[in-house]
């Protein structure tokens, strides 16, 4: 039990220290928000073909044709590989940061172009997961066996952490090792083997983290809901927004710094290597 308590202890001040280092380089913030305004924009040519086709109210009874299909999916991918390449520019210029450099929105961009390829098969694999994973849910709920329903449920539920666990460093890896999509996840796992518990307890952590940091930044359009309910929407839309992508941002930090240590042993500035060696060594 002292092992679990020490590796969420070393979780939560590595989270303090990708706050720091966010406060140096504020402008890595910039990776998330053009990821999900990247993948608006997708949803936004993709509401506009479907009104431009008149498919809006098929689609809204559950009916599609082929190529509804194959619009969707095209769109889902689409956001999904933006989404994707301005994380992975995101720990390219963390990495750059925490080996002693000064990064930007431009280097952390450059940094990523010529992986462009292996993180659209990247997409393409995790996307495609999702979609099963997805499916599997969906055929679980439609189960009118309630212990079945349950079993179905918990069964995906445990094949997505796994999903998500072997894949944690996936594009720490793309980015720095400039290898293909499949090795990179067959590293990511053997990565596994040696963090597993910090793995855990931070994808813990920063879900919470999440969480939390929405709900602060809820709290001033909560207040101005009861003065102008337009401008409270307004309002926070962007203060969530920003709470989420600097939150993301710091995950971001996180993975470079434990996937610097884990891969070569290396410590920084930020990053204690005494920090970095427990939390790396621990095993809940």
């Amino acid at each position: 039990m002292g092992g679990i308590f020490r590796t969420i202890g070393n979780t939560w001040q590595i989270i303090k220290l990708s706050w720091r280092v966010l406060q140096l380089d504020r402008e890595l913030i910039v990776f998330p928000i053009l990821g999900a305004l990247g993948a608006a924009v997708v949803a936004g040519i993709l509401a506009g073909v479907f009104g431009a086709l008149d498919r809006f109210g098929d689609a809204a009874q559950g009916q599609f044709n082929v190529v509804d299909v194959i619009i969707t999916l095209g769109a889902y991918f689409a956001a999904l590989y933006l989404i994707i390449f301005c994380n992975a520019a995101l720990v390219a210029a963390a990495r750059e940061r925490l080996e002693g450099g000064d990064p930007n929105v431009a280097s952390g961009f450059r940094a990523v172009r010529p992986m462009w390829l292996a993180i659209l098969g990247w997409t393409l694999i995790t996307g495609t997961v999702g979609l099963i994973l997805q499916a599997l849910q969906a055929a679980a709920q439609s189960q009118e066996n309630g212990v079945a329903r349950i079993i179905g449920q918990i069964l995906v539920a445990i094949v997505g952490a796994i999903w998500a666990y072997i894949t944690f460093f996936v594009i720490p890896v793309l980015v720095v090792e400039r290898i293909g999509p499949i090795e990179a996840i067959r590293r990511s796992s053997r990565l596994l083997k040696s963090s597993w518990g910090e793995q855990l307890t931070a994808n813990f952590s920063f879900g919470l983290l999440y969480l939390v940091a929405a709900l602060v930044a809820a709290i001033p359009a909560i207040v101005l809901a009861l003065i102008t309910p337009a401008a409270a929407v307004i309002v926070g839309v962007v203060l969530v927004g920003l709470a989420i992508a600097a939150v993301a941002a710091m995950e971001g930090i996180f993975k470079a710094a434990l996937y610097e240590w884990v891969s070569e042993g290396k410590g920084s500035e930020w990053f204690d290597a005494r920090l970095l060696r427990e939390a790396w060594s621990q095993k809940v």
